[in-house]
């Protein structure tokens, strides 16, 4: 087609611009619009013209859309040639043409749209999403958008600064219903837009109540929605780079208490110049503020935003009281918050910043908070702590339990931050009555000890700070908040946790002293099974860590902790639960407390046998201090339970005899004797014999070795040494008496003496109290001879028996034990090889020496009887025979061992006069008789025995008739047989006399 002449083209232009203005409809609207193309090609200075023709086809195609769209039809537009025409030019006009047409073509469509959207809207559209969905329907809107985004990517810096401004120019004349184009434009450069827009709004910002528009914070929401980072950078500079005569901290404020995308990227600024130390650098002027905003109300908007944001709420919180020390405004602004917080969780409403601690994962911010230096940093964490516990008690309990496992500061301070926490969240959240139970918080500490007991250094945490907690609570006022919390009530209800945690330290004790490793050595074994078989299913791909040496370390010293430790900390705890009368607990938690007392016991004991008299814990103390721990235990636990006492004595004694036997010098039946010579041919061994004992009829038992003679013990067992054997004396001592009940104390020590005889004795027959005649002790030979061995392999026993006999008349009970010594003692020194060498004592006499001692000590033996163990080193062998015979076993055999022979004075003492118990001549005549035949060594015993009583008391040596104590029935100790009658033996059993024979008396 050939172009007519411009100027004929001008012609047609006006000619038909003109009557559509006087409302003459075109029959070609096509060619006035190809017309108006080739003018504004060919003929620029037409280009005003031509735009104001193409914003009348543009206002009628927005006019129709606007009637369609309020009858719900379709838009009319979309096929609307002139509008389609006028677009694809212009668009070839900007993508082919110069450049210079990009401002001119953004620059009309920007006024373009801010008049059509004026114009055409009758009412305000609800928000700018809304207003999108309307505009972006209409097809000649939607040119006017892409020709304008098209234009911007034309542009350099200037020009697009210049059309910017100029899009902020449009937004405040037609605002609000310019707005979303605005929102929709700046798109292209948010970071621009929204600087500018801030810029704006701190100049304009007088402090009126419409400061800052509702436009503006949709706009800049709607921006900062897509664009979050370009929002803080605009947000962070206008911050740095207003002057400051101009604050922008009140607009920006009134911003975000506008929107909560703005307040959010508020908070993500001040939690960057807080994280780059620029906050100090900002200057805060409020006398630059408005007049009719000031610091106060400042505070209060801030904190009532604070309760609204969902992220990042607490670390702004904790920071805000971080710098109260050097702001006093900010605890100000702090308890603002805290009474608004304080009012929604008492009313049972909710709070953003409360579900930021239940959500987020914010808990170990606040948990760390709390064992901070900083007394009103912690007091904040602490108060927040305990609102969010309103809505959810695992907060409240996992925060106790934390705290539990904090360990010590390491500065030597003598405040202890997270102890100060823990007493406070303890008393639980002030204004109601449902405070959440700290029991499950005690319980969940104690499984976490039991699931990870190699994580060492966790568990001695948690151990310490429940026995620093128990002192406090002991020495804590009353009506106070540790006092109404109860911790130790708790922990009686949790005793079987600590016990079974106390066992499992035991245990692991046991097997890193056996093995070497402890978990490290597990962890290693296990890597390599699941390495070693790649088709098993493990729990977790990757292994757990293994622990090291370093991983066990306190920060405090930077000492090491050991199973050692641990248990040491255990027994501190069951120290300070004070399980006293008052406390009940059951049966089986009874039994189990004596017995890990006593493991305990032979455990300290035991090291000190290592070398390890001071532990070198984490708590350093003497060993000393742990055995004084464990005796005020063992009598307080045994004096208000019998049964505590039953069971911590038969552990004390089985583990003396037999288990830690080695402790207090013992040995076994297999250490005394050598085996290491090669036994000869059974012919040689007969070829020794001669003819001699077969050609007679005779039977001869040979004890010991053809040829070598009798067995002689290669090793003899050392004894105790004195500071162990005190060590044990002390703690059955702790297990049986009773301050307040004498007779509680003898009925104790009675029971040591039946738990003796029940593991000493290898027979349960002939277990009674009374001495038979000589005769019969042919057929306890065997046990008796066993009785003696074991007291030759357990010196110990006679430091125990020496205890017993202090406790008149807890030894009567032992009385099968010093019958088979007696009886024993009397078969071997009747024997050819029983001797003493040149007064020296022999190992017989030594036994028949303490045999003495102890009877005397119990006064089983009267004066002058009682002397006997003195002047026996003095006799030779068949006069110690002779007077054990007729002066001791026949005593024994007509006055039956027994504790009706003693009487109890008023303070509840038992004891039995020598001078109404002194024993008939017949029993003392032949020690006098043989005495008699060595005045000339024991001439000062005699004169102390016999002459000096008789003058002191002549009434009872020329007495016709001597007295004789009652004949008691034998009792049975461990079972009954068929020689013995009677009721069974016990501390507090009733004792029935045979009848007085003629002539006897009672006492």
């Amino acid at each position: 087609m050939i172009k007519q002449p411009i100027l004929a083209e001008l012609q047609y232009f006006v000619k038909s611009v003109s009557l559509l203005y006087k409302g003459v409809p075109l029959k070609d609207t096509g060619a006035l619009v190809k017309s108006a193309l080739h003018l504004l090609e060919d003929l620029p200075s037409t280009r005003d013209a031509v735009f104001d023709y193409f914003t009348l086809v543009f206002n009628n195609a927005v006019k129709v859309y606007m009637l369609s769209a309020e009858k719900n039809l379709p838009d009319p537009s979309v096929d609307d040639e002139a509008v389609q025409e006028i677009h694809e030019a212009l668009e070839r006009l900007v993508t082919a043409g110069p450049t210079a047409w990009c401002p001119v073509i953004s620059s009309w469509c920007l006024k373009l749209l801010g008049e059509v959207c004026k114009k055409h809207c009758r009412r305000r559209p609800p928000d700018i999403r809304g207003a999108c969905n309307l505009w972006l329907g209409c097809s000649a809107i939607r040119y006017l958008l892409s020709l304008s985004a098209l234009c911007f990517e034309k542009l350099d810096q200037r020009e697009m600064d210049e059309c910017i401004n100029e899009m902020l120019v449009i937004y405040g004349t037609h605002t609000p219903f310019f707005d979303w184009v605005v929102a929709r434009l700046g798109g292209c450069f948010p970071l621009r837009v929204m600087s500018s827009m801030l810029s704006m709004g701190v100049a304009r910002f007088t402090g009126d109540f419409d400061q800052p528009s509702e436009s503006e914070v949709e706009v800049l929401s709607y921006l900062g929605l897509a664009h979050e980072s370009d929002l803080r950078k605009a947000l962070k500079s206008t911050l740095e780079h207003v002057a400051s005569y101009k604050q922008p901290i009140p607009y920006l404020l009134m911003l975000a208490k506008a929107s909560e995308t703005i307040s959010q990227a508020l908070v993500a600024v001040f939690l960057e110049l807080h994280d780059e130390n620029r906050l100090p650098t900002l200057t805060v002027l409020p006398k630059n503020w408005p007049a009719n905003i000031g610091l106060p109300y400042v505070l209060h908007t801030v904190a009532g935003l604070l309760l609204k944001m969902k992220k990042h709420a607490i670390r702004v919180t904790l920071i805000l009281a971080k710098m109260s020390t050097q702001h006093s405004w900010c605890q100000e602004l702090l308890e603002m918050m805290f009474i608004e917080l304080e009012t929604l969780v008492l009313d049972k409403h909710t709070a953003a910043l409360l579900e930021d601690i239940i959500r987020d994962g914010m808990r170990e911010m606040l948990w760390s908070s709390c064992t901070s230096d900083v007394p009103y940093l912690q007091q904040v964490a602490v108060r927040l702590i305990l609102l969010a516990s309103f809505k959810s008690n695992s907060v409240f309990h996992q925060t106790i339990v934390y705290l539990l496992s904090v360990s010590e500061p390491a500065l030597a301070a003598s405040t202890k931050p997270h102890l100060n926490a823990l007493v406070r969240v303890l008393g639980g959240p002030h204004g109601t009555v449902d405070v959440p139970k700290v029991k499950p918080a005690f319980e969940t500490a104690f499984e976490k000890i039991l699931i990870s007991p190699c994580k060492r250094v966790e568990c001695w945490n948690i151990l310490h700070n429940l026995v620093e907690l128990l002192k406090l609570e002991r020495t804590a006022i009353l009506g106070s908040t540790l006092r109404k919390v109860n911790c130790t009530g708790m922990m009686h209800e949790l005793l079987d946790r600590v016990l079974k945690i106390w066992e499992n330290f035991m245990s692991r004790e046991r097997q890193d002293d056996t093995q070497g490793g402890g978990c490290t050595v597990r962890a290693t074994q296990e890597v390599q099974e699941n390495a070693n078989e790649p088709g098993k299913r493990v729990k977790n791909e990757r292994p757990e860590p293994m622990e090291t040496d370093e991983q066990h370390r306190l920060g405090t010293g930077n000492r090491t902790v050991t199973y050692k430790d641990l248990i040491h900390e255990t027994v501190r705890l069951i120290e300070c639960m004070d399980l006293g009368k008052s406390v009940t607990i059951g049966t089986a938690q009874t039994l189990k407390l004596s017995q890990l007392l006593v493991k305990y016991f032979f455990y300290c004991l035991k090291l000190s046998t290592a070398g390890t008299s001071v532990p070198s814990g984490t708590v350093p103390e003497s060993l000393d201090v742990s055995l004084n721990r464990v005796y005020s235990l063992l009598s307080k636990h045994c004096g208000h339970r019998k049964a505590a006492r039953t069971a911590a004595l038969r552990e004390l004694l089985e583990g003396a005899l037999f288990m830690y036997g080695d402790l207090f010098g013992s040995q076994a039946e297999s250490q005394a004797y050598s085996f290491d010579k090669p036994d000869d041919l059974l012919i040689r061994l007969n070829q020794k014999q001669g003819i001699a004992l077969n050609a007679s009829r005779a039977t001869v038992l040979h004890a010991g070795i053809i040829g070598q003679g009798p067995k002689i013990p290669s090793k003899k067992a050392v004894g105790p040494a004195s500071e162990m054997q005190n060590h044990l004396l002390n703690a059955i001592v702790a297990c049986c008496q009773d301050v307040n009940d004498h007779q509680a104390t003898i009925d104790g020590f009675s029971y040591v003496s039946l738990l003796l005889v029940e593991m000493i004795s290898p027979d349960v027959m002939y277990n009674g109290l009374p001495w038979p005649e000589e005769d019969f002790i042919r057929v306890t030979m065997e046990r008796d001879l066993q009785i003696q061995r074991t007291f030759r392999h357990s010196p110990i026993l006679w430091s125990i028996l020496g205890l017993v006999a202090c406790y008149r008349p807890s030894l009567c009970y032992c009385s099968v034990l010093l019958r088979a010594l007696c009886a024993s003692a009397l078969h071997q020194w009747r024997s050819k090889t029983a001797e003493t060498l040149n007064g020296q004592k022999t190992d017989l006499l030594y036994m028949t020496t303490k045999l003495l001692e102890l009877m005397a000590l119990a006064q089983l033996l009267p004066p002058p009887l009682s002397y006997l163990h003195i002047v026996l080193e003095y006799f030779d062998g068949p006069e110690i025979a002779y007077v054990l015979k007729e002066c001791v076993w026949n005593y024994m055999k007509d006055h039956v061992p027994s504790p009706v022979l003693f009487v109890c004075d008023p303070t509840g003492f038992h004891w039995r006069d020598p001078l109404t118990s002194r024993p008939p001549l017949q029993y003392t005549n032949p020690l006098r008789n043989t005495m008699q035949k060595k005045l000339t060594k024991v001439g000062h015993l005699y004169h102390q025995m016999f002459v000096g009583p008789e003058l002191r008391n002549p009434s009872a040596s020329n007495s016709g008739q001597p007295t004789q104590q009652p004949l008691v029935q034998g009792y049975i100790v461990g079972g009954g047989g068929a020689g013995d009658q009677g009721p069974k033996a016990g501390p507090s059993g009733g004792f029935a006399a045979h009848a007085l024979g003629p002539g006897q008396e009672p006492l």
